[in-house]
């Protein structure tokens, strides 16, 4: 394929959309199949974690996790000394939205590519559910681009058709894939029919498009089947780990942090060989327990030096749970792991990602 010139440059990011997927439904869907035979198919490595937070960051800012510091779903925030979730905008485990005692700006990036895109001359809009269009996240990671919400998949495509004027950069995020996948399990029939229905949508879209333009598709991750039922949960199974923790606003240990693909703990530093000791004679055959520091120095999570915002957040150990496990914390009506399939961590499932890349050049 030729570079360019484009007149139109459009991204689908559809989240939890990983490789495996793409190998799996392609021979049923024909969009895939078209667009793998007339352009770019390629198997990509996702960022770690492999976590939607990390990546819809560094797609709206291009920093990597290790300098945007929204590294996982839960984090920790020294300014609030508790776990959170940035997304959301408020605190690990509570339901209401967008109660973080601070500014958004003291805690996500504050510039963004569509502001380096503007300076270029080039126009951008953002395409995003209606739910989280307008959310205080998406204002402050969005900055630059005119966001625009949508009610389903083919509405928002169809939204894009108007604004493909020459020098526009289109960004449209479709979560529902992900969101079926954790309720459901990936092997459901809701998981299918939400893949069939995007990539529907995404079939007369396609036809519709305007020539010079480029049209990419990536995914942030793939996933992996957990069960609630075998989940483990470290502070039911490991005797007195709270010991071993720093703690918090709340006077409870500090977690927890990640996801159950990628558990991150805050141990307090005099004991992290120990915990660290006790927690791979349990996890034998769940898990591989690491010093977050090595994988920070082995460039895990992006080119170093790595900025202060992460490492004042990130836990100094990480667990990282063999294909099918899952590792958590439980804390009735505040946290469990209720999710059929998960993703951040290394399994190829999770890691391994789309990049499809074609041109409508006539």
């Amino acid at each position: 394929i030729q570079p360019g010139p484009y007149d139109h440059v459009i991204l689908l990011f559809i989240d939890g959309f990983g490789w495996h997927f793409f190998e799996k439904y392609k021979s049923s869907i024909p969009i895939l199949q078209k667009l793998e035979k007339e352009g770019i198919a390629s198997k990509i490595t996702s960022m770690f974690p492999s976590t939607t937070a990390a990546h819809v960051t560094c797609i709206n800012t291009d920093l990597p996790p290790n300098q945007s510091g929204l590294y996982e779903w839960f984090i920790y925030e020294p300014k609030l000394n508790d776990i959170i979730a940035p997304l959301p905008f408020n605190f690990a485990g509570e339901r209401k939205l967008e109660t973080l005692p601070m500014s958004p700006k003291e805690l996500y990036p504050t510039k963004t590519f569509y502001q380096k895109l503007a300076g270029e001359g080039i126009q951008s809009y953002a395409f995003q559910p209606a739910s989280i269009a307008g959310s205080l996240y998406s204002k402050t990671v969005l900055a630059g681009a005119e966001v625009i919400g949508y009610h389903s998949p083919k509405q928002g495509l169809e939204q894009i058709l108007p604004y493909l004027k020459p020098r526009t950069y289109c960004y449209f995020y479709h979560g529902d894939i992900d969101a079926i996948g954790h309720r459901k399990g990936i092997h459901s029939p809701e998981f299918s029919k939400s893949v069939e229905e995007i990539f529907s949508a995404i079939e007369k879209f396609y036809s519709m498009l305007p020539p010079k333009t480029a049209l990419l598709i990536t995914a942030d991750h793939g996933m992996t089947e957990v069960s609630p039922k075998k989940t483990y949960y470290l502070n039911k199974k490991v005797p007195n780990i709270e010991k071993h923790l720093l703690f918090g606003r709340r006077n409870k240990p500090l977690a927890p942090a990640g996801s159950c693909r990628d558990f991150f703990l805050h141990v307090r530093p005099e004991n992290l060989v120990e915990l660290t000791e006790i927690l791979t004679h349990f996890l034998e055959g769940k898990a591989e327990v690491y010093p977050t520091e090595r994988l920070i120095a082995e460039g895990f999570f992006g080119p170093n030096p790595a900025s202060q915002n992460f490492l004042s957040r990130v836990g100094n150990l990480v667990i990282l749970p063999y294909r099918g496990e899952a590792v958590w914390w439980y804390e009735k009506k505040r946290f469990a792991q209720n999710f059929y399939a998960a993703h951040g961590g290394l399994t190829r499932e999770e890691m391994e990602t789309l990049f499809l890349f074609t041109e409508i050049s006539s």
